[in-house]
């Protein structure tokens, strides 16, 4: 091999490795963002001003003690958090969160928690800390797996809106509670409707919901037809223009259910804005 190959050998190998370190820097700034915008919705409100997160524009990404949080505007900066909007962000985290990430047991309602990067993690008792202390990253995706449960059910309770059974509002009763049906995932409104017969004009009324709610089909682009094609994706019905689309779903599910996720986010918000301006009227 003469010098010129070895050269340009060499003039490629450092060429490429600039392109994989762009392109790996370009995901991570990807996945730091997804994961900014799953802490948003659960962390929820300000901690100074106890504002809805998002209310006031693009959150604030700050550092309170050691841990880092969101503050809903620039005004908030440098401000004394309040300690009863620190603990309803605690408690907001605490719930989304669940379990604990090391023993997998339901959390105690008077559950600890401990900050590793950052990141407030709750755990069942004292001696899971140094499991998460010496695996923080392992354990900070775990609690995002269970806050990207939790914020994907939210949504789809606000979306679905009515119990299969009843009829009545989800929230109404207290809890929804979560059930399968069938191949789906969905919420009845109490216990009450447990292992009841589910009514046929309320499961039509859901899925109208849904696919008011998605509107646009998550692999083209498209907006839905009036009578779409559907699939079941992790036990959530998702809504397609054409039978071809179900393939690609079936084979990056994540990807199109964060789709779908982000167009029930979008529609929920639009239809509180048209709320809000009827009650002003």
């Amino acid at each position: 091999m003469n010098r010129l190959t070895v050269f340009v050998a060499m003039v490629s190998v450092i060429a490429l490795s600039h392109v994989a370190t762009a392109q790996d820097a370009k995901e991570a700034a990807q996945l730091q963002k997804q994961q900014d915008k799953l802490r948003v919705a659960v962390q929820e409100i300000c901690p100074v001003s106890g504002e809805k997160l998002g209310s006031m524009g693009e959150p604030l990404k700050v550092q309170v003690g050691e841990e880092t949080v969101f503050l809903c505007c620039k005004g908030c900066a440098g401000k004394q958090v309040d300690p009863a909007h620190w603990a309803t962000i605690h408690t907001n985290m605490a719930k989304a969160q669940g379990i604990c990430p090391v023993m997998k047991k339901p959390l105690p309602e008077d559950a600890k928690s401990i900050v590793v990067n950052g990141q407030a993690i709750f755990i069942c008792c004292p001696p899971c800390e140094d499991k998460i202390t010496a695996e923080p990253e392992a354990y900070i995706e775990q609690v995002s797996a269970l806050y990207t449960t939790s914020v994907r059910d939210q949504l789809r309770i606000a979306v679905q809106d009515i119990c299969p059974v009843s009829g009545e509002k989800l929230g109404s009763m207290g809890e929804p509670l979560k059930v399968q049906v069938g191949e789906e995932t969905v919420f009845l409104c109490c216990k009450g409707c447990m292992g009841k017969q589910i009514k046929r004009e309320h499961w039509g009324t859901i899925h109208a919901n849904f696919a008011k709610a998605q509107g646009i089909c998550p692999v083209m682009g498209n907006d839905l037809p009036k009578t779409p094609k559907w699939t079941i994706v992790e036990g959530q019905v998702v809504y397609v223009c054409c039978p071809p689309c179900t393939k690609k779903l079936a084979a990056e599910p994540q990807l199109y259910l964060r789709k779908v996720d982000a167009l029930y986010t979008a529609h929920l918000d639009k239809k509180a804005k048209e709320d809000s301006q009827r009650a002003q009227r």
